[in-house]
């Protein structure tokens, strides 16, 4: 039988070998809570790459309210966070924060937070550097406050560098509650992060570029809008609106039969004499004071412009646009142009200055219109009425307005005449001609 002493000492053994288990088994335990935690850490780190990853490959033209959406989304679900949201300067520059695109638990009061504005301390604004608030280690002084406007303990909030400056904040957290650990955030979320802000800088970059090219862009638009309304307004000038149209659409303009128009010639009396008392500046001058008032009357009527031949001035009524009452207007527009010139000649009598006398005539029948040539456009009319309306013109005595017979038989109740008899006209014959007095 054992003795006492060999009992004992075998119960040391049995002793010894219990707390070496046992400490194996502790040991052993601790290894496997560490290796837990590492592979936890080891695939959050891999869920933040991928994080990192997916905006590598984002649209460049993807608009930045939805890339921020949807990073916040991302690091909430891969980084395995309860709150993640961006602060955003409220204007350049300034210290004042507003809490945006926030991805948060569903107990999460959102509308309270979005109406929170964060004001960052200046030192911590000018260092541009990250700060993290777990319950362990050394908290900035910040923290308490972010930590009671946005109700989270465990957080990292790190600025997003954009040319030097702060361009947002990127604040991410984690309740207390779920926590195995004192230690919400680690040093390799900071790391993430900021390679996060990075990417968000290269995507600022890209909307900066884009912002630039679509100002150039504009700028260059509105440079050929602008181009474009000087080359058509050049253009309605030498042609009418609806040739125009017509000419732009297919490159060229047919010849149109008109049944009847009214043509209208103005000439001033005696203009090589007069004019040789003028220099070429003063001569063009004083054409360009008179033609200017003729074509806003003109136009007041509706009355298209034809062309200039030294001090003739042509024009007709009915064309390009068929109306009823064209020579109505052609002879209201012939009245109204008489009037001025004769209204500037007696001024111009009392200030002993230079004058022209004018003569105006009409006829009314059908003409071909067109376009000629290929350079410099010109849009003109053909016919025996526009030789006709030439000779009422050149028939006429200064101050006068002379029409034909066809004329006169579409207007002959519209106003009064005095009729000249049948009159000479030049290479035509005798034509009856008629003398518009006041309406």
């Amino acid at each position: 039988m054992d003795s006492p002493s060999e009992k004992e000492q075998a119960q040391k053994e049995i002793n010894y070998y219990k707390e070496r288990l046992k400490k194996l088994t502790s040991s052993y335990m601790s290894l496997e809570y560490r290796s837990a935690d590492l592979a936890k850490d080891v695939f959050q780190m891999s869920e933040g790459l991928q994080v990192i990853a997916e905006l590598q490959h984002i649209d460049k033209d993807s608009n930045k309210e939805e890339l921020l959406e949807g990073l916040t989304e991302s690091i909430n679900v891969r980084l395995k966070m309860d709150v993640t949201l961006f602060l955003i300067p409220k204007e350049p520059d300034s210290l004042d924060f507003q809490v945006k695109y926030i991805k948060a638990f569903a107990s999460y009061d959102l509308k309270k937070a979005l109406a929170k504005t964060i004001s960052v301390p200046e030192s911590l604004y000018k260092s541009k550097t990250s700060i993290i608030c777990n319950r362990e280690g050394f908290i900035h002084e910040f923290a308490e406050t972010l930590k009671k406007e946005l109700e989270i303990d465990h957080f990292i909030l790190t600025p997003v560098l954009h040319n030097k400056e702060i361009l947002a904040y990127i604040f991410t957290g984690r309740r207390p509650q779920l926590l195995q650990t004192g230690t919400g955030i680690l040093p390799y979320h900071q790391n993430i992060l900021e390679a996060i802000s990075g990417v968000v800088s290269a995507v600022q970059n890209q909307i900066d570029r884009n912002i630039i090219l679509e100002e150039k862009v504009a700028k260059r638009t509105e440079e050929l809008r602008k181009e474009k309304e000087v080359s058509e307004e050049l253009l309605l000038n030498i042609l009418p609106y609806e040739t125009t149209l017509e000419l732009k659409k297919n490159g060229f303009v047919k010849a149109k039969e008109f049944n009847v128009v009214t043509v209208l010639f103005t000439d001033f009396k005696n203009f090589t004499k007069f004019s040789e008392g003028l220099t070429s500046q003063e001569l063009v001058a004083e054409i360009d004071f008179y033609y200017r008032a003729i074509d806003g009357i003109v136009g007041k009527y509706g009355i298209e412009k034809i062309k200039t031949i030294g001090d003739s001035y042509m024009c007709a009524a009915g064309l390009p646009v068929k109306k009823k009452d064209h020579a109505q207007d052609a002879i209201k527009a012939a009245l109204e142009i008489r009037d001025f010139v004769e209204k500037t000649k007696e001024e111009r009598r009392k200030t002993k200055e230079h004058y022209f006398e004018i003569r105006i005539g009409l006829n009314s029948g059908p003409v071909v219109a067109g376009i000629v040539g290929v350079k410099k456009f010109a849009y003109d009319i053909w016919g025996d009425t526009v030789n006709i309306a030439s000779r009422m013109e050149s028939s006429c005595e200064p101050g006068k307005v002379n029409i034909s017979e066809n004329t006169y038989q579409l207007v002959k109740d519209d106003f009064n005449f005095s009729y000249r008899g049948k009159i000479n006209a030049k290479n035509i014959g005798k034509i009856d001609m008629y003398y518009v007095e006041d309406k």
